[in-house]
């Protein structure tokens, strides 16, 4: 009986560190797709580091500076979800009348301009910088009801931080215009 018991917990250990193996294999799928979809993102839409300048700076399409806004609003509350990253990516497809596929490359480019800063509200404010300018009224208010949407994923309602932050883009937006 001793005998039985020893096959079983040996076989039970087994299995378990078989399953353990399986999920890290997982997830070090998942962080090398991420990698992949952040390294083509950036080769298709040819960026280039410009001497002195950080690559929130340099950013001249609009839709990829939406993209990095919309996924610093994700950050905000911590990391950011699949649930998240799906909802930005269709909402590029639909403003943006992106096909699946440029939706899915503009989420991975605006996922790669959101991690290289820390911190989410100096994303936003750098981005939207140069976005303001480039975009119309009815455009900004798109971009503000799209973060709404994204930030509202999780708790079905903004958090304090992110409503604080839609209110600092508005007034950047507004201040922008007047010039």
């Amino acid at each position: 009986m001793h005998i039985l018991i020893g096959i079983l917990t040996l076989v039970g250990g087994i299995a378990f560190w078989v399953w353990r193996t399986r999920n890290a294999a997982s997830v070090a799928r998942e962080f090398i797709d991420v990698a992949d979809d952040a390294r083509a993102a950036v080769r298709r839409f040819g960026y280039r580091r410009v001497a002195g300048k950080h690559p929130l700076d340099v950013v001249e399409d609009s839709r990829l500076a939406a993209a990095g806004i919309l996924v610093a609003f994700a950050k905000m509350d911590g990391d950011y979800t699949r649930e998240q990253m799906k909802v930005i990516q269709d909402e590029c497809a639909r403003v943006f009348e992106a096909s699946e596929k440029d939706a899915e490359q503009m989420t991975a480019y605006g996922r790669w301009l959101a991690h290289q800063l820390a911190n989410p509200d100096e994303v936003i404010r750098r981005l939207s910088r140069g976005l303001a300018k480039s975009i119309s009224d009815a455009q900004r208010q798109e971009l503000l009801v799209m973060a709404e949407r994204v930030a509202a994923v999780e708790d079905d309602s903004p958090s304090d931080e992110q409503r604080l932050a839609l209110k600092r883009l508005s007034e950047t937006f507004a201040v922008l215009q007047l010039r």
